[in-house]
């Protein structure tokens, strides 16, 4: 789960920037009560994890036993009352989750190969109805445009997540599986795509060839610490991929994104990197042109 950890004047703009967020809600709420946890407001504490229940955020119980932010709070009976009743209605909710895919087809016909496919993965905490309206516009391009859901629910009601790899190949796999049924689909030219944690997921699957796909279109990916994207180069993962990063100069991962196109590059993977000065953790405002670009690159013989 991707949260906020920041000193305490980040920390404050982090919870504005949430707060601004609809569907980050719940981990606005999460970061709210362990502020006052940490500065000993115990009351005010568990007031904001109780107001979370009422607006039908959900968290399960690891989330909240194990953050060691709420320390102060974990021996009190009315926080472990809320923690099962969170627990109790994320299960829930998880229960009911199905996957969902949106998908965008061109008006003209598709060449003789078929139409050239766009997988877009959305973000953490997110959904496909705010995402697909970013990628949607390469339908005009004469392509399929499909953005799938994710049936791993988030703190919030509405928002999902990609913290699953198995999951996310099921899902993935079924979603394309569906669309070949629906239109004709150039194989050869299916691309993965996404959007901060939907983008670590995109090449990830990608380069364990979990999906085989012809390129990769990283926005503002969210890129950890690890070896795991390293060794998987490293070992020869990805010599017939293509690979376009976009991402902002004021994006946390910016380090991580930079790193992570000169590693491609030194292994003959053939990458580019799009930095845009100024911009966050968020899509480029250009996105259009940008799809456009990042299409042809992916797509070149």
């Amino acid at each position: 789960m991707e949260t906020a950890h920041a000193c305490e004047n980040g920390t404050m703009l982090e919870l504005e920037r949430l707060r601004a967020n609809p569907l980050q809600l719940g981990l606005a709420r999460l970061v709210e009560a362990s502020q006052y946890a940490e500065a000993g407001r115990v009351a005010d504490a568990l007031d904001a994890l109780e107001r979370a229940l009422q607006e039908r955020c959900r968290y399960r119980r690891d989330w909240l036993e194990q953050d060691p932010r709420l320390a102060s709070l974990h021996p009190l009976p009315r926080f472990q009352d809320i923690v099962r009743r969170a627990d109790a209605r994320y299960a829930e909710d998880a229960a009911a989750a199905r996957p969902h895919l949106m998908f965008a087809l061109p008006d003209d016909l598709p060449d003789a190969f078929g139409y050239p496919l766009l997988v877009a993965l959305h973000g953490n905490n997110a959904n496909a109805r705010v995402t697909a309206p970013h990628w949607s516009t390469l339908a005009d391009a004469r392509w399929v445009v499909a953005v799938p859901q994710s049936s791993e629910i988030g703190m919030t009601p509405e928002a999902y997540t990609w913290n699953d790899r198995e999951r996310v190949v099921t899902e993935i796999t079924a979603h394309i599986d569906r669309v070949k049924r629906a239109t004709q689909v150039d194989v050869g030219r299916i691309v993965l795509a996404g959007f901060s944690m939907g983008g670590l997921q995109a090449i990830a699957l990608a380069l364990t060839r979990r999906v085989k796909v012809r390129g990769v279109i990283l926005v503002g990916a969210w890129i950890p610490r690890g070896d795991e994207l390293r060794d998987l180069v490293e070992g020869g993962a990805g010599k017939m991929l293509r690979v376009y990063l976009v991402v902002g100069d004021q994006d946390p991962s910016y380090a991580r994104t930079q790193e992570l196109f000169d590693l491609l590059s030194r292994h003959g993977v053939r990458a580019h990197i799009d930095v845009r000065p100024g911009l966050g953790h968020e899509h480029p405002a250009d996105m259009a042109d940008t799809l456009s670009r990042a299409a042809g690159f992916v797509t070149a013989p």
